[in-house]
């Protein structure tokens, strides 16, 4: 039986399983109805390289844009390749409620004029407001990120950014439901406080120095992995059940 063959329903389903953002446009060439299925994908995922040979000369913001505005309800959004605040937003206004899953590249850690942007890439984030997951590479953080509470996002992950202790205190406070937090190759902290009630794993790895302070108040933490903090306070808890400090330095408190 030959894929042309095949009910509606069923071609729909196959074709909603495809999420690398090349083989949506692939399948979209085929036939209009397989067009037409390709309009209940649940995932985009966009690589690094995507953009790397235009054949359009279009802008690949806009080129994001039309693939996004043709789904029919996106869960899941994943870009690697590089784009910019405006087109983020875009993007983010057309799908952020249907949004659950987002993951993004931002590449900006040593871009001076990100810090001038308004409004900035962390901005735009927060017109997704049923995120149950949000993950982050690269990231500039010197500037609060204006986000209202994520009623819904149980999963946090930052990894390589730089970033200033009332700035994560912000970001922490729009997240007060989160079970996973993972905070991975950062610099700038010196002094964190976490205070997440439902919080059950957190993995802090804080490069630098290594002389960081952490208090943590997360009652049903399970799993904590601190790396690069010289003074620690974490209230007793009866659910701990992984343990993991280390200190480059050598010099621990805890």
């Amino acid at each position: 039986m030959s894929m042309e063959s095949l009910p509606d329903a069923l071609l729909q389903y196959i074709l909603s399983h495809i999420s690398n953002a090349r083989d949506v446009a692939a399948c979209n060439c085929v036939s209009k109805r397989w067009k037409d299925a390709t309009t209940y994908v649940r995932t985009l995922y966009f690589p690094r390289n995507s953009f790397d040979n235009p054949s359009s000369g279009e802008i690949p913001d806009n080129i994001v844009q039309r693939m996004v505005s043709t789904v029919v309800k996106l869960e899941e959004l994943v870009v690697y390749s590089p784009f910019s605040p405006s087109g983020l937003a875009s993007w983010l206004s057309l799908v952020g409620q249907s949004l659950t899953q987002l993951e993004l590249r931002m590449d900006n850690l040593t871009d001076n004029q990100a810090s001038r942007e308004s409004p900035s890439k962390l901005d735009c984030i927060g017109a997704a407001k049923n995120l149950v997951s949000l993950k982050l590479w690269g990231v500039l953080m010197i500037n609060s990120p204006k986000w209202d509470v994520f009623q819904n996002l149980s999963t946090l992950e930052i990894i390589g950014a730089r970033l200033e202790d009332p700035v994560l205190t912000v970001v922490l406070q729009a997240c007060p439901y989160l079970k996973r937090l993972l905070l991975l190759g950062c610099e700038g902290v010196r002094s964190i406080s976490i205070e997440l009630p439902y919080l059950e794993e957190c993995k802090l790895d804080f490069y630098g120095l290594g002389n960081c302070s952490l208090s943590l108040i997360s009652p049903k933490i399970e799993s904590l992995e601190v790396q690069g903090c010289s003074w620690i306070r974490v209230p007793e808890t009866g659910h701990l059940k992984k343990l993991s400090i280390s200190n480059s330095s050598g010099n621990l408190q805890y």
